[in-house]
């Protein structure tokens, strides 16, 4: 419970003490505001409906009360389903983040190690389409262009990143994808220059 004080200059001979319930937070929010912001005007105000005169000391209290709840346990259910189910997928999504990475560092060596990894960036996207999150697909078709040029499809995967860098460069907060692709893009130049893995039979 919160206290407000008013008093004018005149000394006071006592005490005046209001309770004011509140159950709606935006009433609360709208009290406190016109108290903020015309102080003098709505203690004024308050005074007058009380019948308190100036000579006494204000005390407001106020009060915030949860209202009677009727519980909707089928629609927490449904929440605590669709939040286990978004913590499995993310768990799921970097897990595969982890091993592609693994395979795609072996991919610059043998060409069979860049094959599973396009395979689990497969996998990923379908993941992320579920998960819903734009920017994590576009990292995972960053994953596919770099195992692409791994397998030797230089001109797909340059397709690829400039695709995801334009998309990039018209959404908002893609930075993060944006610095993706500089770095797909050099690791393709890369590529180019020293030549693609052979496979190890």
């Amino acid at each position: 419970m919160n206290s407000i004080k008013h008093s004018t200059e005149i000394p006071s001979t006592s005490t005046q003490s209001l309770v004011f319930e509140f159950t709606n937070l935006d009433d609360l929010y709208g009290f406190l505001n016109i108290l903020q912001c015309r102080e003098e005007y709505s203690f004024a105000q308050i005074r007058a409906f009380y019948n308190i005169p100036v000579d006494k000391k204000l005390l407001v209290n106020i009060q915030v009360k949860n209202p009677a709840q009727n519980l909707d346990y089928a629609w927490e259910r449904r929440l605590k389903h669709h939040f286990r189910y978004m913590l499995d997928l993310e768990k799921l999504m970097w897990n595969l983040s982890t091993l592609g990475g693994a395979y795609s560092a072996m991919g610059d060596f043998d060409a069979n190690y860049a094959k599973v990894a396009a395979k689990i960036t497969a996998h990923q996207i379908n993941l992320a389409k579920k998960y819903g999150d734009p920017v994590i697909l576009a990292r995972c078709y960053l994953y596919t262009a770099l195992a692409e040029a791994q397998l030797g499809n230089l001109s797909h995967a340059v397709n690829i990143v400039r695709a995801i860098y334009h998309w990039a460069k018209q959404n908002p907060n893609t930075d993060i994808v944006q610095r993706c692709c500089e770095g797909v893009y050099q690791k393709l130049r890369a590529i180019h220059i020293f030549g693609k893995a052979s496979s190890n039979k």
